[in-house]
């Protein structure tokens, strides 16, 4: 599947095209459902879960406290 172009940037399209964007460089937040709660689940690039916070705030803090570029998707 081919990259999207827009703002000069590439969006990735599938969990394989954000893993060639950089595996070490960026992480996913997206929400979830954990034991019954609402969380927020932090995955690496190429999709394995790493983490999650009980809110977005969080688990976009703890990505960039590990220096990575944190990305959103549903």
């Amino acid at each position: 599947m081919a990259n999207i172009m827009q703002n000069n940037s590439v969006l990735a399209s599938t969990q394989i095209n954000l893993a060639e964007l950089g595996l070490d460089q960026l992480a996913y937040v997206r929400s979830s459902v954990i034991d019954n709660q609402q969380v927020w689940s932090i995955h690496n690039a190429a999709g394995a879960p790493v983490g999650a916070a009980p809110t977005r705030e969080q688990a976009v803090g703890a990505i960039l406290q590990h220096n990575l570029t944190p990305h959103f998707v549903n």
